[in-house]
């Protein structure tokens, strides 16, 4: 090989090492896009749709078992927060952030208030007649305890006004699904349950 043939080769690699060396560094020195949104909207809205789908969940256990005043109070709340559910999905995509927590928007990583244990869906499952519907009652109300004070903590820390509102309408209705579920907790002789911690 000619030192003219052997020079070209050496350059050739080199040039090669390069664009590889700058391609490298060019992933490493690139800024990772960030989500839209602000941390606080975005630990909102995700933990809201965690909270909201297991009161939507709690009320399909119900269809077809409950009775007709139960029944309806149950269809209303698992429309209301299917739509506000759809809201907190279209920011989170506004915004290209999970639909889900992702470990950091609950802080200390303990368990949203009033979200039901497994062993209580498990009660909800399994009762009938006056009793489904008065455990319904008891589990919705401290369900609905937890989630307005979700919501009072979003509507004085969220960043966005659209955020602040929403949080203040899903603590108004919560407050005011508690009164009337617990009036009718009343008329069955029965009280809510402790609220959640």
């Amino acid at each position: 090989m000619s030192a003219t043939v052997r020079r070209r080769v050496v350059l050739a690699v080199a040039a090669v090492v390069l664009v590889g060396i700058g391609a490298l560094g060019g992933v490493l020195l690139t800024p990772r896009s960030e989500p839209g949104g602000h941390p606080v909207d975005i630990g909102f809205s995700q933990d809201m749709i965690v909270h909201h789908q297991q009161a939507v969940d709690m009320a399909e256990l119900l269809r077809g078992r409950a009775s007709p005043q139960i029944s309806s109070i149950a269809a209303g709340i698992a429309a209301n927060q299917r739509k506000e559910i759809g809201l907190f999905q279209g920011w989170l995509s506004l915004w290209n952030a999970p639909q889900v927590p992702t470990g950091h928007s609950h802080g200390d990583g303990a368990p949203m208030p009033g979200m039901v244990s497994i062993p209580d869906l498990h009660r909800l499952e399994d009762a009938s007649g006056t009793d489904l519907d008065i455990l319904f009652l008891q589990l919705m109300v401290r369900h609905h305890q937890g989630g307005a004070r979700m919501a009072d903590a979003a509507a004085r820390t969220a960043h966005q006004q659209q955020v602040r509102d929403l949080a203040k309408v899903i603590s108004a209705d919560q407050q005011r699904e508690i009164a009337t579920m617990t009036g009718i907790l009343a008329s069955l002789g029965s009280v809510p349950l402790p609220a959640p911690q």
